[in-house]
């Protein structure tokens, strides 16, 4: 019989599940004793608590599992404070029963209590009820030996967690190499902290420079659309303290702690109870001659709220510290190219309107044709790469004007020949300016064929169809439009309909058909604005 009980046992901790192992273990060690049911409880030692983890006959308490007690608590945290067993042949005769929430001890008669020992250490306890012989030898021999498979599993499941923690990381870190989009990599950060942390919702939340307050900007697992905009007061609530002190505050229960901001839970929905919260810190960075970068900012920060099972420890707030910094580093990176791209088209806007300023006819030319460029391509359905493109070279296009007599620029009366040969020039002269800079050599089409027709009959170069750029194509329309509708010196500004006539007409010869019609629908649509 010993050598069948043996077998069993080896068959039971082949198991590499963690909670099969348990739960057939307390089983097989009910039935050794002839017991009636059982407990099992783990030792979490980082918080000093027993996890009610398994049950076997007693289908109420089936609702408690995932419990947490004080280690010292009940006859389970005497054996885990003795390192013994414990026997207790009458409930009525022991007040230690008193503490405990998941049994009604009451209704059982007597009870064994063995520790989960590994190296002398205790792990968790064991404990089986109404037993009709102890059978404790046997009974502690079989609980060493589940001791030493439960950790063995908890070793495991720890590596498991991990290795996935890592490849989650390397999976942010994959996402923010191929894109800028910010928002789209503060989500993935957001999803992977509440997916690795098993925690109930996650949010950042960023500060507003004048006020000092924190604005949450993005939220996982929230409706956010059911969300008013929310402020928290400078320095209120858990949030404001880590953002005003850049420290990382891990809570078991916010509601013990007073600097909680019920506000929140009363426009989420949600009830906090743990809660882990890490700065976001951006560096300072020094442009100029001296430039590098001083200490850091902190911008806002992150939290994690509900732990679905237990509470969020060390290891959490190491990984949430790392999924920040790599949010802060996507924030950093997205507002210095936002910074950096406005003041690259903000300079080309300032050149422009120089440009444009030559002539007093075309002020404002340039922008308006960029505008009506752009709702072309929006209408074509481009992407927003190509459709940047068509925004700055729409911009840039007749910026070749700049190599053209004023005399002839502001000239009243029609051009000779001579005069127009001039004026055909500045396509390749805004290209030969605009090639040396390396960021705009896409948009250079925009500028070298923008008067080039689908017949071939254009300037300066002849091109013919698919040889011209789309950009130029989409431009070219644009164009015609805008001196259209403006007034010239020779003429004035043709109405809305006459136009949209033109363009239909030319459209095949001189306009690509393709773009004359989106120009057309977008039109419609409201989209060009004269």
């Amino acid at each position: 019989q010993l050598f069948q009980i043996l077998e069993r046992a080896n068959q039971i901790t082949s198991h590499t599940d963690l909670d099969e192992l348990l739960n057939e273990m307390l089983a097989f060690i009910i039935r050794i004793c002839g017991a009636k049911g059982g407990t099992l409880y783990l030792l979490d030692k980082p918080n000093n608590e027993l996890i009610f983890k398994a049950v076997e006959g007693d289908e109420e308490s089936r609702a408690f599992l995932g419990q947490r007690i004080g280690y010292e608590t009940g006859i389970a945290g005497a054996t885990i404070q003795t390192c013994e067993p414990i026997i207790v042949k009458d409930f009525d005769a022991d007040s230690r029963w008193d503490d405990l929430p998941e049994q009604n001890h009451r209704k059982h008669q007597n009870l064994i209590s063995v520790p989960l020992l590994v190296q002398d250490k205790s792990m968790g306890v064991v404990q089986v009820f109404d037993y009709t012989h102890s059978a404790l030898p046997l009974f502690q021999f079989l609980s060493n030996c589940m001791a030493s498979e439960i950790e063995k599993s908890l070793l495991l499941r720890a590596s498991q967690q991990r290795g996935e923690k890592l490849e989650a990381l390397i999976a942010v870190l994959q996402e923010i190499s191929t894109t800028l989009d910010r928002d789209q990599i503060l989500n993935l950060i957001l999803e992977k902290a509440c997916e690795l942390l098993r925690a109930e919702a996650s949010s950042l939340f960023l500060l507003e420079p004048e006020s000092g307050d924190l604005i949450l900007y993005i939220a996982k697992n929230v409706n956010q659309t059911q969300l008013p905009p929310l402020h928290i007061p400078s320095g209120t609530g858990i949030i404001g303290h880590v953002a005003l002190t850049g420290e990382s505050i891990c809570l078991a229960d916010v509601r013990d702690d007073e600097r909680h901001y019920k506000g929140v839970d009363h426009v989420s929905g949600i009830e906090t109870q743990s809660l882990l919260a890490v700065p976001l810190r951006v560096p300072n960075v020094i442009l100029g001659q001296e430039r590098g970068t001083s200490g850091d900012s902190i911008i806002g920060g992150v939290e994690v709220i509900n732990k679905l099972d237990g509470y969020f420890d060390t290891a959490d707030v190491q990984l949430l510290e790392t999924l920040a910094e790599q949010a802060a580093t996507v924030m950093h990176i997205a507002n210095l190219y936002a910074d950096a791209d406005e003041l690259f088209l903000n300079t080309i806007k300032a050149l422009v309107a120089a440009i444009d300023a030559k002539d007093p006819y075309t002020k404002g030319h340039s922008q308006r044709v960029s505008d009506f460029s752009v709702a072309v391509a929006e209408e074509m359905g481009l992407d927003s790469k190509m459709k940047r493109r068509v925004r700055i070279g729409a911009l840039l296009h007749d910026i070749g004007k700049i190599g053209v007599s004023d005399a002839i620029i502001s000239k009243t009366d029609r051009l000779t020949e001579d005069e127009w040969d001039e004026i055909k020039e500045h396509p390749s002269i805004g290209a030969n300016i605009i090639q040396q800079v390396r960021l705009l050599r896409d948009e250079l089409p925009a500028l070298d064929q923008h008067h080039e027709r689908m017949d071939g009959l254009g300037y300066p170069r002849g091109l013919k169809g698919e040889e011209i750029s789309i950009i130029a194509r989409i431009v070219a329309v644009a164009d015609v439009f805008d001196a259209l509708t403006s007034n010239r010196p020779y003429r004035p500004a043709m109405d809305i309909q006459t136009t949209l006539d033109i363009l239909q007409m030319e459209a095949g010869d001189h306009l690509d058909p393709e773009c004359v019609d989106a120009f057309l629908k977008a039109q419609i649509k409201g989209k060009i604005l004269v």
